[in-house]
């Protein structure tokens, strides 16, 4: 992959957005707190909504989606000068090419216009996420033990957080 294009996923990416993020659930379990079970069971018209309340980037990689992630923002006026990264994978084909550091560079590239901070959580025991999220500027602040439970295995989750608005 030489040249890495990322654009906003459209509601015509829907199937293609589930099918990317189902697959990231059914290999990574331990890197997302979402239930595949839950998510896999979400209608079209959920995946629409999602679509719709969050920002969705996507990279194609001969027109095929490999990677994926989210900005989305809560609804509370208290809280909605924050962003959550959501949602981030990159197919094992896709990886090392650039292709998360190019993703994470255009959401906060483009968090930058809403929000003045980035929010972020990554499994305490996953250094490669961890690094790409310190290259670029997350720090962590906290750590909540034992959060994500699959079957007996329990996980840390660490909360990480970078400043991005013009005055910061």
């Amino acid at each position: 992959m030489t040249t890495i294009v990322v654009e906003r996923l459209v509601p015509e990416d829907v199937e293609a957005l589930r099918a990317l993020r189902l697959e990231s659930l059914a290999l990574h379990p331990d890197c997302f707190s979402a239930d595949p079970d839950i998510v896999g069971a979400m209608t079209t018209e959920q995946w629409l909504e999602g679509i719709a309340r969050g920002i969705w980037f996507g990279v194609r990689k001969d027109g095929v989606l490999v990677a994926i992630t989210a900005l989305t923002r809560p609804e509370s006026k208290k809280i909605n000068h924050t962003g959550e990264l959501c949602a981030m994978y990159v197919r094992a084909d896709a990886r090392g090419a650039g292709v998360a550091d190019t993703l994470i560079r255009h959401l906060i590239e483009r968090a930058a216009d809403d929000v003045d901070q980035i929010t972020t959580t990554v499994n305490a025991e996953n250094q490669r996420a961890i690094k790409l999220y310190e290259r670029h500027g997350f720090r962590t602040v906290g750590r909540i033990p034992r959060y994500i439970r699959i079957g007996d295995n329990l996980h840390d989750e660490l909360i990480m957080v970078r400043a991005v608005s013009s005055s910061d």
